[in-house]
């Protein structure tokens, strides 16, 4: 039998919307690569509970869950605080955990538009803040997922874009004030991906995508896994404040 080389043996991953279609191959593709997990949800949910313990077991790691409401800044601060009493070094931290909007500028509510910021970007930039000193001490690595949507614009995506677009910023500006703690930063720019997000932006969305995508199909939450876990591991260890775009060429 070959020796199989996990690439993030003995790490601790944190990772946001743990639940969701992309975050729940990233739990499952770093845990089998030997990270213990710190996964992050809204609300405790016992059939998820359940399929991580089956993952801890089958994979000889940790998991722990902690929950927390990204649109409410104190439950945030009450999440960063039971990640921390957790007592565990954090070397990468993957903020994954987001919600969609899609509407023409003219149908915009502006107090929809500052919960999808809040969601999207300011909670991140809390969570970051919160596990700032941990990822330094660790020399640790961040993962943002971003979206395609924040680098082309197309209609309809003026507060999603937009909040994509911070994150970005934010990956690019992190890495360059994380860089001399030997932190790197990078994020990942998906395009449409067979996900729950996917189907709430509808058939015609959907189309839409379909019909620029040179691979004239959405992607997998798997292939999203895997250019984290590329991202997480010493694989990637020269490769700081870029943005990876998976969008099968647009």
């Amino acid at each position: 039998m070959e020796n199989v080389i996990l690439q993030l043996a003995g790490k601790t991953a944190v990772i946001t919307g743990a639940d969701g279609g992309i975050g729940f191959q990233i739990v499952k593709l770093f845990a089998e690569n030997g990270a213990n997990i710190i996964a992050c949800t809204i609300a405790p949910n016992e059939d998820f509970e359940k399929r991580l313990q089956g993952i801890a077991e089958a994979n000889g790691i940790s998991v722990d869950i902690v929950c927390f409401d990204l649109s409410d800044t104190e439950s945030v601060k009450n999440g960063i605080k039971e990640i921390k009493a957790l007592k565990k070094p954090i070397d990468i931290l993957v903020n994954n955990a987001g919600i969609g909007h899609l509407a023409l500028v003219p149908m915009i509510s502006m107090e929809e538009m500052k919960r999808v910021f809040q969601i999207n970007y300011f909670a991140q930039v809390q969570i970051v803040q919160g596990l700032y000193r941990a990822l330094t001490k660790s020399q640790g690595c961040i993962i943002n997922l971003a979206s395609a949507a924040g680098i082309d614009g197309d209609s309809g995506n003026t507060v999603y874009g937009a909040t994509k677009a911070s994150m970005i910023l934010f990956t690019k500006v992190l890495s360059k004030e994380l860089a001399p703690a030997g932190v790197r930063v990078n994020a990942i720019a998906p395009g449409l991906v067979c996900t729950g997000l996917a189907d709430a932006m509808g058939d015609k969305a959907k189309e839409s995508m379909l019909s620029t995508s040179l691979m004239h199909r959405l992607g997998n939450p798997e292939e999203i896994a895997k250019t984290a876990l590329f991202l997480a591991s010493d694989s990637s260890s020269f490769i700081n404040g870029q943005i990876i775009r998976v969008d099968g060429g647009m």
